[in-house]
């Protein structure tokens, strides 16, 4: 079942990178802060720094290729938010998937210009850096998913539960245990930088090397896992505190 799910989340992670790989998009040709369509050339100058930047760009009035009419997901869609005032004009640029899931979104650019027309301008200019570091963004997310299709989700061989269980941490000190009601020690604990998650090691079970097990132990609220490898098969065991 994780599996299948890992592979339905890793189908639809692949589905979105497709439309940011295609680098389709979809501008307005009048945003919110305009009152009529282009104004002060605002929109034509976008699509053309979008193009030096080899975007494929529409507006979203004009006739679509039949494979984006068909389905928006083949393409991303930008918007152009506007927060100036008086003294500053001030610019950012969003990318969008066909889901409206917030995919990028500029560093805000700005200028004290006061000519509207060359104040965005300048702004608009100022984007073009901006939307490089989506490129950038789009090749680490093509590593994670050539990393993901490597993980395969293994199969728990054995799923244990120990109830009233204590956790022992003693401030500056950097180890801790898992005790039962006895005080008898189940997990000895090293701290690492997360503060709920530990290097643990179970001293009451042997490998076949005859070495204890070694493995890790994640708290979360009044619980803790502890997961490790015995004889080469994925073993889960549950702490209730």
């Amino acid at each position: 079942m994780m599996k299948n799910f890992a592979i339905l989340v890793l189908v639809l992670f692949s589905i979105n990178l497709v439309a940011q790989q295609n680098k389709v998009i979809i501008i307005s040709n009048k945003y919110e802060f305009q009152k009529e369509k282009n104004t002060y050339n605002i929109n034509t100058m976008l699509k053309a720094i979008l193009v030096s930047n080899n975007y494929q760009v529409f507006f979203d009035d004009e006739e679509l290729p039949f494979e984006i009419a068909q389905n928006k997901c083949n393409a991303l869609t930008g918007v152009l938010i506007d927060n100036s005032n008086l003294l500053v004009r001030k610019i950012k640029f969003q990318i969008r998937d066909c889901q409206n899931n917030l995919l990028f979104e500029t560093a805000e650019v700005k200028t004290r210009e006061k000519d509207i027309q060359n104040a965005y301008i300048e702004t608009i200019k100022l984007l073009s850096p901006e939307l490089k570091k989506y490129d950038a963004t789009v090749i680490q997310e093509k590593e994670v998913v050539a990393t993901e299709e490597l993980v395969d989700t293994p199969k728990i061989s054995e799923f244990k539960t120990y109830l009233n269980c204590k956790l022992k941490q003693t401030f500056g000190n950097p180890q801790a245990e898992v005790t039962d009601t006895n005080d008898n020690i189940l997990l000895s604990l090293q701290k690492t930088k997360n503060p709920n998650v530990f290097i643990a090691v179970n001293t009451n079970v042997i490998n076949t090397n005859k070495e204890f097990v070694t493995g890790i132990f994640t708290k979360t609220g009044n619980k803790g896992v502890f997961e490790y490898y015995l004889n080469y098969q994925y073993m889960v065991e549950e702490y209730l505190f």
